[in-house]
């Protein structure tokens, strides 16, 4: 074939992939007639039940269409949404709302739309697993989950339709930070009711609260929002409409459709970044609360289990490689921790004053742990290792593979899943190693990645279990004293260092590109565009 015939099926096969996006042609990336914006995501929102929701990419969508009696401002600070002002004491709150607090259709939000969202939160028939990460701080919430106390006996309470009471089971200095959250957005029982399991399904089925509203919802193609009038702040919404017309993870189709115009911005990863930067477009950066690390299942019956064999995969694991050439993305920095350097500690960052121990890299002291390990499993080769890894980051997979099997030997099956699936496989265990990724948001307190550890934790699915750890975990909840707080965190840093549940690699970034006409979206402490607006 003649380079002019190649030419031409290159691009008849771009047209043909953008058909298949079921995406109206020449879409604007920036519409100013029509005041909305073009964006893409890279994997569909698995879930729009604000109580289950427990995904960035779904909290980024719910935080556009719903808010809480609180939200995270520009900067990071909390600041009034449902609730216009509040009274904070050390076991208990006051929030008053809005009187011009209203659902998308007009309808009066009243403190039992809290109520009922957070008993609905708890109760074991509802099944949330990770969204109830921080549902201890209510009262009684942990005899609920555990089926010991009702649901109504849970800490919340409307005094009248506009006042609302929280009990708290312990002092909770960042409660404000946790009521930002998806978890704890309002719900209005009788439509949530009617929806006869399908809340959160379909645009259909939501009812909004916040800015935007969901108007269609194409499952694996687009999403689209549109201005929500009923919104008590409407008149600080300059957007619209925000339409995700592009869910793909083939992020090199995303670059092009940005190249025509057709995007408004366009988050980059490893794949593309090189082609960003040749093309001339200005890369732009913003800091993460978030951190990136390989889970190894401990449960019993599990390869993993063994101590020794997962000293030695850290040993041999190649991280200045894996996050300087492999994600590559500028901002990125390895991290020994399970903390960011976003975590305070007493007077300064929890980093510099708690130093995280170094994670060497030393293939040789691994292959002799190895050889160890086999030993304890009475095995003479070790059994294949199952990776879980989602589909927007195989190449990252494949470096974990080729690496550790180079180094050790060892027999890495990549088990590639969507991102749905992939969620659902980690939350049942199913897998050896796992790639995750947690993000801190507006919380600068250690609690929440420390939280992720504990023997019943909600997001602990590799199933690491010791009794200092929970016990550490517990004085951190039983005094405000910070240094003794943050020297038991210190502690637990090290515990799991010496015990191996999971091996940091790095703190992420947001990379990007973005039109220049585009003002006012916020990506740090929470990717949020519900105050962007469209610049001449």
């Amino acid at each position: 074939m003649d380079g002019t015939f190649n030419n031409k099926v290159v691009q008849w096969i771009f047209v043909f992939f953008l058909g298949c996006l079921a995406i109206p042609a020449m879409a604007l990336g920036v519409d100013v007639e029509n005041n909305g914006i073009t964006i893409s995501l890279q994997t569909e929102p698995p879930n729009l039940d604000s109580t289950l929701s427990e995904d960035t990419t779904s909290g980024f969508i719910l935080g556009m269409i719903n808010e809480g009696l609180v939200r995270i401002g520009r900067k990071g600070e909390i600041v009034p949404a449902v609730a216009r002002k509040w009274q904070l004491g050390e076991r208990e709150a006051i929030f008053w709302l809005r009187k011009n607090a209203r659902w998308s259709d007009g309808t009066p939000i009243v403190a039992g739309d809290f109520v009922y969202s957070w008993r609905r939160l708890v109760d074991p028939k509802t099944a949330a697993s990770g969204s109830t990460f921080f549902a201890y701080v209510l009262d009684n919430a942990e005899a609920i989950l555990a089926g010991i106390k009702p649901v109504t006996s849970l800490g919340v309470e409307a005094i009248d339709d506009h006042t609302l009471r929280v009990k708290l089971s312990r002092p909770v200095p960042y409660l404000l930070t946790i009521l930002t959250g998806t978890a704890y957005f309002p719900l209005r029982q009788s439509f949530v009711e009617a929806q006869q399991g399908r809340f959160g399904a379909d645009a259909e089925h939501l009812m909004s609260n916040g800015p935007f509203q969901l108007d269609t919802w194409v499952h694996s193609a687009s999403l689209k929002l549109i201005r929500n009038h009923h919104y008590w702040n409407d008149r600080s919404i300059r957007l619209d409409a925000v339409d995700v017309g592009y869910i793909t993870s083939d992020v090199r189709s995303l670059l092009n459709v940005y190249r025509s115009n057709e995007l408004a911005l366009l988050r980059l990863n490893e794949e593309i970044l090189d082609d960003a930067a040749d093309a001339g477009f200005r890369i732009k950066r913003a800091p993460t609360n978030c951190l990136a690390w390989l889970i190894m299942n401990m449960q019993p019956g599990k390869t993993t289990s063994n101590l020794k064999l997962r000293q030695a995969i850290r040993l041999a694991f190649d991280r200045d490689s894996y996050v300087n050439t492999i994600v590559g993305l500028p901002g990125t920095r390895k991290i020994d921790s399970v903390f960011t350097r976003r975590i305070k500690g007493v007077n300064d960052s929890f980093q510099k004053e708690y130093p995280a121990p170094i994670i060497e890299f030393n293939i040789e002291r691994a292959r002799a742990l190895l050889v160890q390990a086999k030993l304890e499993m009475g095995v003479e080769e070790i059994p294949p290792i199952v990776l879980l890894a989602n589909e927007t980051r195989q190449i990252e997979a494949e470096f974990i593979q080729a690496q550790l099997g180079s180094a050790l030997g060892l027999d890495i099956k990549v088990d590639k899943q969507t991102f749905k699936q992939a969620i659902a496989k980690m939350n049942a265990g199913s897998f050896d190693i796992a790639r995750a990724g947690f993000c801190g948001g507006a919380l600068q307190d250690p609690v929440f990645f420390a939280g992720i550890f504990v023997s019943n934790g909600t997001f602990n699915n590799g199933g690491y279990s010791n009794p200092d750890y929970d016990r550490l975990m517990a004085l951190t909840h039983s005094t405000a004293d910070p240094v003794k707080r943050m020297d038991a965190f210190g502690q637990m840093q090290q515990v799991l260092f010496e015990d191996v549940p999971i091996i940091p690699t790095h703190e992420s970034s947001y990379v990007y590109l973005e039109d220049d006409r585009l003002k006012g979206l916020t990506r740090y402490p929470v990717v949020n565009f519900s105050h962007g607006y469209i610049s001449p």
